[in-house]
């Protein structure tokens, strides 16, 4: 789930047991992430990003979640009433890691590892 405000106007735990009603065994929430550009797209983060209930979710995390491990790209996994949880703060994967987190196929048909640079082509 990208974290926009929406979801400041709920609990974290309204938002997990959603998540559980709707069958959810795994479930990544993302910081969403401003460039230095400040372009349209940074304004409209810059308006509509979360922050009360992402701080709120990292806090319920930290208090009645599991840590199960470190995920190959940086983040850590964790139990949260039987669901497999990640927070994402690094969903353009600024960390330097030795894995790949995603990759990016742009209209050129060249796969790139950031989005930001076209110096990041891997093929």
């Amino acid at each position: 789930m990208n974290l926009v405000n929406d979801y400041d106007k709920y609990t974290v735990k309204q938002v997990i047991d959603k998540c559980k009603e709707l069958g959810a065994d795994q479930v990544t929430f993302r910081k969403l992430y401003k460039s230095e550009l400040n372009n349209e797209i940074d304004k409209w983060i810059e308006e509509n990003a979360s922050t009360k209930f992402y701080d709120e979710l990292v806090e319920y995390v930290k208090n009645n979640g599991r840590f199960l491990g470190v995920l190959p790209f940086g983040p850590s996994i964790y139990d949260v009433e039987e669901m497999s949880m990640v927070i994402d703060a690094d969903c353009m994967s600024e960390t330097a890691t030795d894995t790949y987190k995603y990759l990016i196929l742009r209209e050129n048909c060249k796969l790139y590892s950031k989005w930001e640079t076209r110096a990041s082509l891997i093929f």
